[in-house]
């Protein structure tokens, strides 16, 4: 494990727990869609529905595919290392980015099951696109170890940069 100042635990802490809850609430609007979903029921059922299930569930497979490759991009060296050589402040901001923006990604395919269902009136579409963006965002979960040692290898970078200025 890598060493961290108190003051760099301190701001890892603060932007994970933001992170957390974030992630959490958008979690718990997926749960109040499907809720939404169970309460309501559709006035009117648009014609022609039926085959709209294969696309559907294709569009929600390549959401996720997207999310877990766009996470892996945005989180690989090659994209937090400008976010690294800038400090530690910057690696919590792409770390924090990251998160926000493969957590809207993931709400997406809610937001798409809450309407097919009211356009439909097939609960099917609110309750397993749901579970697919639940499955996106347990995938999407800011892992503190990660966040950690980011922080710790910029602390590095920085501290070698440092040391060969003065040398």
């Amino acid at each position: 494990m890598e060493y961290l100042s108190v003051e760099n635990q301190k701001a890892v802490a603060q932007r994970y727990r933001t992170a957390v809850i974030i992630v959490m609430a958008f979690g718990i609007t997926v749960l109040v869609y499907m809720l939404m979903a169970r309460i309501l029921t559709p006035k009117e059922i648009m014609p022609g529905s039926e085959r709209w299930q294969q696309p559907i569930y294709s569009a929600a497979i390549v959401l996720g595919l997207v999310v877990v490759i766009l996470r892996r991009l945005l989180l690989s060296n090659m994209m937090i290392r400008s976010a690294i050589q800038r400090g530690v402040h910057a690696v919590l901001q792409h770390l924090f980015m990251v998160t926000i923006v493969i957590c809207a990604l993931a709400e997406i395919a809610a937001i798409g099951g809450l309407m097919l269902y009211l356009l439909t009136g097939d609960y099917q579409y609110s309750w397993r696109l749901s579970i697919v963006s639940l499955f996106l965002f347990a995938y999407n979960f800011p892992r503190r170890r990660e966040w950690e040692r980011a922080v710790a290898h910029s602390v590095n970078l920085q501290s070698s940069a440092a040391a060969q200025i003065v040398r």
